[in-house]
């Protein structure tokens, strides 16, 4: 198992280690199938058994690790199956999210999520691959969180942790992130000219694609 930093006393610590686990399991440190033990974990965070079960039964309702009986962890696979499923799922929120958006995102938050656009095509320009896959969970989430509808703005943050986790193991927004962008881009496009109906089209036909890509 993969040694994790010391967690310290500065913030909360369940908090802390449902990051720092988090973290290491969405970038690969630790791999699908892969045994997290309690006893391990709480001795590298630094911190006792009771912060640490609070932030794995997060984990776990992340869909990112599974509890067995004894308290110890394991990394959760993706199939292929969980791809298209979950593709199912994004093809009804996220263009829905776009839609929300009329009459109701706010300038700031459209200068906000054009910034989140801008630095992906810079961390191409610099082959900055980790930065581009947080950029596109953060654009994905950021379209949802302005909807200002919390129940849309969670689901779209869980089926997004879930699709991040694979697109990293496939490697395939690496392999085609000129395109993604561009994906991004027309949906932008379509949201600042307050075309909508454009806007959530672009959008359905980006997660169809992504879906479509990482499973190749």
């Amino acid at each position: 198992m993969a040694k994790l930093p010391e967690i310290g006393y500065k913030i909360s610590l369940t908090e802390r280690a449902y990051e720092i686990i988090k973290d290491a399991i969405m970038t690969n440190v630790f791999k699908p199938g892969e045994l997290l033990i309690e006893e391990k974990l709480a001795e590298q965070l630094a911190i006792s058994r009771t912060p640490l079960r609070a932030a794995l039964r997060r984990l776990a309702y992340e869909h990112l690790i599974e509890i067995n009986s004894s308290r110890n962890a394991t990394v959760v696979n993706i199939s292929q199956k969980d791809v298209e499923e979950i593709t199912i799922v994004r093809e009804v929120l996220e263009p829905l999210a776009v839609k929300q958006l009329e009459n109701n995102i706010k300038s700031n938050e459209l200068k906000k999520l054009k910034n989140i656009f801008e630095i992906q095509k810079k961390a191409i320009a610099e082959n900055n691959y980790t930065e581009l896959i947080k950029k596109e969970y953060e654009f994905h989430v950021s379209i949802s969180k302005f909807t200002h509808n919390k129940w849309l703005y969670e689901m779209v943050k869980d089926t997004n942790t879930i699709i991040q986790r694979y697109l990293i193991l496939s490697g395939s927004l690496n392999k085609y992130k000129e395109v993604a962008i561009r994906e991004h881009e027309n949906i932008i496009h379509g949201i600042e000219e307050k075309n909508y109906s454009s806007a959530e089209s672009s959008m359905k036909l980006h997660i169809s694609n992504v879906s479509r890509r990482m499973l190749k």
